[in-house]
C-alpha cells in the first residue's frame, strides 16, 4: 500500500467512529479495543469500507477524481490477491495497425452518456441609446433547450408560445415569422389573479405548459432564439428559479434558448415595450390570447455549450478455473459507484457529500474480501479438481441505470451462454438482528433447495425472497438467462441516498458473515458438474398488487419501448392535473427513481406507489433525453 493510502487509512478509522462522552470512556484506545475483539477478516474489511467510503473518494460518481481513486484501489487489490487481468487492450503498431492484446487490463471502459456544460454565456440588449447588460447565472441561463450559437436581432414578444391550449387558445397564426428575431416568451401558460392556470381551474398546469412543447410551437415560426421569462403573478415556487443548461430538458431547438428571471424581465421590458407596459401588463394582454408585440430593442448574445460524452470504467479480475470446468465462468459483481454530491437520485437534494457506506462500498469492500477467501480455498483445491473460473467484479455507472453491468452482459470476455452463475451484493453492511435477504434462487432449477443447506449453517438469518428483488446489477445477467443471486439487508434504512450513510453506521461482523456465506455457496456451485438450469425471465411475473391497494393516482399512460433491457416506466402521456403533470413530469420522459430507488420495471413501481398515502411528497427520478432531473411530486388521492 502506498504512503497516501496508508495515511487515509488512519485518517479514516480516527475520524469515522464518534467521540464518546466522557462517562462512556472505559479505555484510551477504545477503537483498538473493539478491533481487538474482531477477526482479522473483519478488520481488513473495516479498511476496505472505511477508504472506500471515505471523502477522499469524493461519493464515487462515475468522472470524479474519487472514483478514479476508488478504481485504482479495487485494482490494486485485486492483483494483490492474484486475480488476474479480464479484459483486452489493443495496441497501436508504428505502421497504424492494431494489435488485440488478450487479458492484459482490470479495466473495461464504456460509455455512460454524457456531461453538458456552458462555456460561455452573454446577453445584451440596446434600447433607445440604452446599453443593457445582464449577468448569467443570475438575470439569465443558458438552457439544454437549443443549440450553441451567436445571435442578433430585433425582439419580438410572442406571449406565452403555445400552439393548442385549453378553449381554443393559440399564441400564433400559421403566418406568423419571426426570421432573424429574438422570441421573448413566458413560462407556463395563462393565469388566473390567483396566479394558477386558466386551463386547469387551479389543478397544475397542461401539457402545453412544459419547456418542450413551448420549443415546438416556436419552431416552426422560425426564432433566430429564444428568452423565456419567468411569468410574474404565478402562484408556481418554480417561476422564482432558473433552469440550468441540464434541468430544462433535452435540445429541441437548432438556436439559443435563454431562460430569464422575472426581475430581469421586468429591466426588459421597462426599456423595449413601445407603450411603456410593465411585465405583468403584458402577461395580463398574453393571458387573454394572442399577444405579438415588436419591441423597440435589439439583443447580442451567445450560448456556447459543450456535450462531451463521459467514459465509465469496470475493473474486473479473474481467478482461473480448473479441470474441464475451466471454461463456465462465476461472476461476482457490486457496483462501486455513488452518487457524489448527490449530484441524481438523492432523497435529501445535492449540494452535501454521499459517501454511499452501505451503498455500495459495502458490497464493494465485500467483494475484496471474497476474491482474497476464494482464491485461497482455490489454492487449496486437489490438483484434478474440476472448477469453474471465478470473475469478481468491480461494475460502474450502476445508480444511473445498470449501466456498467449491462454493458458487461452485451460485450462479455467469454460467450453469454458460458456464464453459469451471476451472484451480486447490493448494501450488505447495515444487516439489522443478523437479518440478511437472499433472492435469486427461483432462476436456477432446483437452486432453492440446493441451497437450503448453507443458509442453515450461518449465523445469519436468511430471509429467502421467491421474487427476484432489486433493480440492481444481477439485473442485467437474468435478462441474459443466467442464473443468479442477490444478497442485501433484510431491513432498509432511511439513510439510503442521503449524506447520513455513512462508515461508523456499517455492521462490519454482519457483512463479513454474509461473504462467508456466500464463499461456501460460490465454492460449492464452481465444483458443482451440472450448471443450473435458467427458469424464468427477467420480466417474471412479481407478487401482484390490487389496484384497489393503491390509495394514490400518479397520473401517466405507461408507454413501450423498443429497448427491452431499458430500466424504469416510458411515460407515453401525462393525465392533465395529476400528481405528475403538477409536477411537470412530461411525455417522453422515463421514470427510473422513486424516492432514490431504482424502478426496475411498472411491476416494481406499482409496489413502490401501494405503500403511499394522499400528500405523500416523493422525489422522482426522470431521465429526459440524455439527462436525469429530479422533481418532487406530491401524492393525489384516487
Amino acid at each position: 500500500m502506498n504512503h497516501r493510502l496508508l495515511i487515509l487509512v488512519s485518517l479514516a478509522c480516527v475520524t469515522a467512529v464518534p467521540t464518546l462522552a466522557e462517562d462512556e470512556k472505559k479505555s484510551a484506545a477504545p477503537i483498538a479495543d473493539a478491533l481487538a475483539t474482531v477477526s482479522e477478516e473483519v478488520r481488513i474489511y473495516n479498511d476496505h469500507l472505511t477508504i472506500l467510503a471515505s471523502p477522499y473518494m469524493e461519493g464515487r460518481v462515475p468522472g470524479s477524481a474519487g472514483m478514479e481513486r476508488a478504481k485504482d484501489y479495487v485494482e490494486y487489490y485485486f492483483r494483490q490477491y492474484g486475480l488476474e487481468p479480464a479484459f483486452a487492450t489493443t495496441r497501436v503498431e508504428g505502421d497504424g495497425s492494431e494489435v488485440v492484446i488478450p487479458r492484459s487490463s482490470y479495466r473495461q471502459p464504456f460509455p455512460l452518456g454524457g456531461t453538458t456544460r456552458v462555456k460561455a454565456a452573454e446577453f445584451d440588449v440596446k434600447a433607445g441609446g440604452e446599453d443593457l447588460s445582464f449577468e448569467s447565472g443570475v438575470d439569465f441561463n443558458v438552457t439544454g433547450l437549443g443549440a450553441s450559437g451567436e445571435v442578433s436581432g430585433p425582439l419580438v414578444f410572442v406571449g406565452y408560445s403555445i400552439a393548442e391550449g385549453g378553449d381554443g387558445y393559440e399564441s400564433f397564426n400559421e403566418d406568423d415569422d419571426f426570421s432573424g428575431k429574438i422570441a421573448v416568451m413566458f413560462r407556463f401558460e395563462p393565469v388566473n389573479e390567483d396566479g394558477s392556470s386558466r386551463f386547469r381551474e387551479g389543478r397544475g398546469w397542461s401539457n402545453a405548459a412544459s419547456f418542450a412543447a413551448k420549443m415546438r410551437a416556436i419552431k416552426d415560426h422560425n426564432p433566430a432564439g429564444v428568452v423565456i421569462i419567468n411569468t410574474p403573478g404565478t402562484n408556481d415556487p418554480r417561476a422564482g428559479q432558473l433552469m440550468d443548461v441540464n434541468s430544462a430538458g433535452g435540445r429541441v431547438l437548432d438556436v439559443p434558448v435563454f431562460m430569464m428571471s422575472t426581475e430581469a424581465g421586468e429591466r426588459l421590458i421597462a426599456a423595449t415595450d413601445p407603450e411603456g407596459r410593465s411585465l405583468l401588463d403584458l402577461r395580463k394582454l398574453a393571458d387573454e390570447g394572442r399577444t405579438i408585440v415588436e419591441l423597440n430593442g435589439s439583443v447580442t448574445g451567445k450560448a456556447e455549450i459543450e456535450r462531451e460524452s463521459l467514459m465509465a470504467e469496470n475493473v474486473g479480475g479473474i481467478l482461473p478455473g480448473k479441470g474441464d470446468l475451466a471454461n463456465e465462468y462465476i461472476v461476482i459483481g457490486a457496483h462501486l459507484d455513488h452518487l457524489g454530491m448527490g449530484y441524481f437520485g438523492s432523497r435529501s437534494g445535492p449540494g452535501e457529500l454521499h459517501p454511499g457506506a452501505d451503498d455500495n462500498a459495502s458490497g464493494s469492500a465485500g467483494i475484496l474480501i471474497f476474491a482474497d477467501k476464494l482464491k485461497r480455498s482455490y489454492d487449496a483445491l486437489p490438483a484434478d479438481a474440476n472448477a469453474r473460473s471465478i470473475l469478481f467484479m468491480a461494475f460502474s455507472g450502476e445508480e444511473s441505470g445498470l449501466n456498467g453491468s449491462r454493458y458487461y452482459a452485451n460485450n462479455p470476455i467469454v460467450p453469454i451462454d458460458d456464464h453459469a452463475m451471476m451472484i451480486n451484493f447490493d448494501m450488505i453492511g447495515r444487516i439489522k438482528n443478523g437479518r440478511l435477504s437472499v433472492s435469486g434462487y427461483s432462476t436456477g432449477e432446483g437452486m432453492k433447495e440446493w441451497l437450503e443447506p448453507f443458509f442453515e449453517n450461518t449465523p445469519l438469518t436468511v430471509i429467502p425472497s421467491d421474487s427476484l428483488s432489486g433493480a440492481s446489477d444481477h439485473s442485467s445477467f437474468v435478462s441474459k438467462q443466467i442464473p443468479v443471486l442477490f444478497g442485501i439487508i433484510a431491513d432498509f434504512h432511511a439513510d439510503y441516498h442521503t449524506p447520513r450513510d455513512v462508515s461508523p453506521l456499517i455492521n462490519r461482523q454482519g457483512a463479513v458473515d454474509t461473504i462467508n456465506l456466500f464463499h461456501d455457496i460460490a465454492l460449492a456451485a464452481a465444483q458443482r458438474p451440472e450448471r443450473f438450469s435458467f427458469t424464468r425471465s427477467d420480466r417474471a411475473p412479481r407478487p401482484q398488487v390490487a389496484r384497489g391497494g393503491i390509495k394514490v393516482r400518479f397520473g401517466i399512460m405507461p408507454g413501450y419501448s423498443e429497448d427491452e433491457e431499458a430500466i424504469g416506466v416510458l411515460i407515453e402521456d401525462v393525465t392533465p392535473g395529476g400528481s405528475a403533470d403538477e409536477a411537470g413530469i412530461e411525455p417522453g420522459d422515463r421514470l427510473i427513481r422513486w424516492d432514490g430507488q431504482k424502478i426496475e420495471d411498472i411491476r416494481a413501481w406499482m409496489e413502490m406507489l401501494a405503500k403511499h398515502e394522499p400528500g405523500d411528497k416523493v422525489k422522482v427520478g426522470v431521465k429526459r433525453g440524455d439527462e436525469e432531473i429530479t422533481l418532487e411530486v406530491t401524492l393525489q388521492g384516487r
